[in-house]
């Protein structure tokens, strides 16, 4: 399907959409906007043909902006847009990836149950499941940071994620590891405890059959950058770790280059993590595993005397 926003931003109607907005503020009584400003966007979305197409996708990808302003008419006129009865909805959905915010709690909550059935759409593209997959986890973060309360619960939250499949968990495992990147070395535990990890456990599907290697290399981004919290973030995250291909080794390249508090704070739980990247392929066929192993031992000798170990190395463990 065509890019619709694209086209709109090129289009009459989209450009006279955009002027438009940017002539609407406020009215200085503190109401919606003026009769004539009013005036001028119905006889823009009322308009028929392709014209008037274009000019709803445009205007649906600033819903935000226009909520802002005017919350009545926004939602008496263009909300009615993103609902899947609507046979522009997956237009309006298509183009809203564009805009330069999720909205307030309270769009949201006009807007929820088209949001999330969209996940399970077959019929949309594969960046826009991406781009709302990353907005259902960066709802969730902030409402367990408690900056704001959007009206999208776990349950709903992990559910969409179950139909969005790897479309969406790739995204979402990235926006946790960018959000662990954040915190600063001393603020590690109280990312993953309070913030990151409950998110995680609360959302990420458990279903067996939708455990991938292809999340892997992303499992393991959130591990590396967890810190001293590594021992309690990889009892959550080892599990769902999925044996990845030797000829990518790309998971076992970085966490041999991971920074030594992994290692410091739980050798067991990095063997742990190791053995579950190489699964039952011969671990030297894993370019940096021995760097890797020889991480391991050097903070905790005896591990090198494991059968786990062992086998990660090359060793015989079946011989007598």
């Amino acid at each position: 399907m065509p890019d619709q926003f694209t086209e709109a931003l090129n289009a009459p109607s989209g450009r006279l959409a955009e002027i438009l907005l940017k002539k609407l503020t406020r009215t200085d009584d503190g109401g919606e906007m003026s009769e004539e400003m009013q005036a001028r966007f119905e006889k823009l979305i009322r308009a028929e043909g392709q014209f008037g197409d274009l000019a709803r996708v445009r205007l649906a990808a600033d819903v935000p902006f226009l909520f802002d302003r005017a919350p009545r008419w926004t939602t008496e006129n263009i909300l009615s847009l993103f609902d899947w009865s609507s046979p522009g909805a997956r237009a309006a959905w298509s183009s809203r990836k564009y805009s330069t915010s999720i909205g307030s709690p309270e769009l949201m909550s006009l807007v929820k149950e088209p949001f999330l059935q969209l996940f399970g759409r077959s019929d949309m593209e594969e960046n826009d499941i991406e781009t709302f997959a990353d907005w259902l986890v960066a709802m969730m973060l902030a409402n367990q940071s408690g900056e704001t309360d959007y009206p999208i619960n776990a349950t709903e939250a992990r559910a969409s994620l179950r139909h969005a499949g790897a479309r969406g968990m790739r995204i979402v495992a990235h926006r946790l590891a960018r959000q662990m990147e954040k915190a600063e070395a001393d603020q590690k535990i109280e990312q993953w405890r309070h913030t990151v990890g409950p998110v995680f456990q609360s959302i990420w599907p458990l279903d067996v059959e939708l455990q991938s290697p292809s999340f892997t290399f992303k499992l393991v981004q959130i591990l590396r950058a967890t810190g001293a919290a590594f021992p309690e973030a990889a009892d959550v995250i080892v599990p769902f770790i999925r044996p990845e291909d030797p000829r990518r080794h790309t998971s076992v390249y970085s966490i041999s280059k991971a920074p030594d508090i992994l290692y410091s704070s739980s050798p067991e739980r990095m063997l742990d993590l190791l053995s579950a990247i190489v699964g039952d392929v011969p671990g030297r066929s894993f370019y940096a595993i021995n760097e890797t192993l020889e991480r391991i031992r050097g903070h905790n000798a005896r591990l090198g005397d494991t059968r786990k170990f062992q086998r990660l190395g090359g060793a015989d463990v079946t011989a007598p």
